[in-house]
């Protein structure tokens, strides 16, 4: 069975320094496989910054994480600690059969066709997502703040086996899944990418305060070509929650992590200034007593459900897709114009015996 994680030589040039989004470098080999880097150190061009490849992760991390994102870190460093060393769905929970089978798809979904695409996945895990994108043919950068979770996706990809219930079809070996995913250690509101260089961007998970997911948007519309994809799946401020008047933000156990349930409204106006359109749906509704039923008749619920007006608004996720991305202007970048309005201004500026005050900025 293939074992050693490597970092894919083909997805070096995509990481950027998360201080001054420089350039980064390989400025020493350690260890290395027949694709990637096993250990080594990254060095950007700008401040000199050094990053180590460790295990085959890259591990770009800054100083500046909040409290919050500390304690965040350290719980689910735990977790995946704990966990066995091959994925046993629990009967309950958001990683049940019923959850992911009613979850997974609409993302898929949303993201295909993933055949031949290149994409940034923020907030990966243990790997869910990046597995079964792999093994539709996606070239995967994942990105998580957990060394841990890291870990144990790259134990995942050497086995080539999603870490959930819902599979799909594939023709594909551990090695040349391990051979088109590349991990990184990096926090998503401070990370950057190669600009213009991804072909769908996804994250399962919304961050802590809106400064932090403003980033985060910010990155992805960098990241993306100009047809990219963006899909994010956050906490939905759902109809039941707000008819029995449950908080908006909360903690999923006393001193767990933090979570913040979104209205589609809330999430328009984060995402809106980075992205032209944007298409909202609603998932995984909370139905009484579905526990009770059969697995996969629970699931043909659900999805009739999530289909009806007025009952999907009991939906407990928010899926936003977004594309076209909204470029900042660059200085001096010339629009097409009208070709009319630039004859006649010629011609008023021949007339006046004058050279058109745009020929001439165009020589400087």
């Amino acid at each position: 069975m293939y074992t050693t994680t490597e970092f894919p030589r083909s997805l070096l040039p995509l990481l950027r320094c998360p201080r001054d989004s420089g350039n980064l470098t390989i400025c020493s080999e350690i260890q290395s496989g027949t694709g990637g880097v096993i250990h080594g150190t990254l060095r950007c061009s700008e401040c000199s910054s050094e990053y180590y490849i460790e295990d085959g992760v890259a591990r770009l991390m800054t100083d500046g994480l909040t409290e919050e994102t500390k304690h965040e870190v350290e719980l689910k460093d735990s977790e995946y600690e704990a966990l066995p060393d091959i994925f046993e769905p629990p009967p309950s929970s958001w990683r049940s059969k019923y959850s992911d089978h009613i979850e997974i798809p609409p993302h898929l979904e949303e993201l295909a066709p993933l055949a031949g695409c290149r994409v940034l996945e923020l907030g990966c895990g243990d790997g869910r997502f990046t597995l079964l994108m792999a093994q539709l043919g996606a070239e995967v950068l994942s990105v998580d703040v957990s060394f841990a979770g890291l870990r144990t996706l790259a134990r995942n990809l050497s086995r080539g086996v999603a870490p959930t219930t819902y599979q799909v079809d594939h023709k594909y070996t551990a090695k040349e899944l391990s051979d088109r995913v590349g991990l990184v250690q990096a926090d998503a509101s401070h990370f950057h990418v190669s600009p213009h260089s991804f072909d769908r961007a996804l994250s399962a998970t919304p961050l802590d305060s809106r400064d932090e997911r403003m980033r985060m948007f910010r990155t992805v519309a960098e990241s993306l070509k100009d047809g990219g994809r963006y899909v994010a799946g956050v906490e939905h401020d759902s109809l039941l929650r707000r008819m029995m008047g449950m908080p908006v933000a909360r903690r999923y156990t006393p001193g767990g992590i933090f979570i913040e349930h979104f209205s589609i409204q809330q999430l328009r106006r984060e995402s809106a200034p980075y992205f032209s359109q944007l298409r909202f749906r609603l998932i995984r509704p909370h139905v009484p007593f579905v526990r009770y039923f059969p697995t996969m008749l629970a699931v043909r619920v659900a999805l009739m459900i999530s289909a009806m007006p007025l009952l999907r608004q009991l939906g407990e996720i928010i899926l936003l897709t977004a594309e076209d991305p909204i470029r900042a202007p660059v200085e001096g970048v010339r629009r097409p114009g009208s070709k009319v309005a630039k004859m006649a201004y010629r011609w008023y500026k021949r007339v006046r015996n004058e050279e058109p005050i745009w020929d001439k900025v165009d020589r400087v």
